[in-house]
């Protein structure tokens, strides 16, 4: 009985998450530059001296990041499509809700820990960078 209780707490830590299963669009932009948000059109700088930096991102965004779709599909497969350079890729991921870690892990082996947080609806997923972070924030458009 108790091993029976172990193993379920245990796949209750890790697994993959219904919560997280559909196809998710960004919406919102974060780093340590600007914070965009697309469903607004509201743009901040964080370092006004890089201003005109952000304004190039900006007009490339779309592209680069707007368009990029990222699915979680049932038993743990993960899909990221990048169709303005025509790419995706494939791997898996496991979701620890207690300490609110995605683990993705590609088809060529390569590990990636997201920190994520969940509200109202989005889905907001934190990536360190060498130098900074990335912060998107993600809408559910289909299940």
């Amino acid at each position: 009985m108790k091993r029976t209780l172990f193993i379920i707490l245990l796949l209750s830590f890790k697994s993959y998450s219904q919560d997280f299963i559909g196809t998710w669009n960004v919406i919102s932009y974060e780093d340590e530059i600007v914070y965009y948000n697309k469903t607004t059109d509201s743009i901040s700088y964080k370092i006004p001296a890089r201003k005109a930096e952000a304004e190039r991102f900006k007009q490339m965004s779309e592209l680069i990041i707007f368009s990029v779709t990222y699915s979680f599909e049932k038993e743990g497969k993960y899909v990221e499509n990048h169709p303005a350079i025509r790419e995706v890729i494939n791997g898996s991921f496991e979701v620890d809700k207690r300490n609110k870690i995605i683990l993705i892990i590609d088809d060529e082996g390569k590990k990636d820990k997201l920190s994520y947080d969940y509200t109202d609806g989005i889905l907001f997923v934190r990536m360190k960078m060498k130098t900074g972070f990335i912060k998107l924030g993600l809408t559910k458009v289909s299940n």
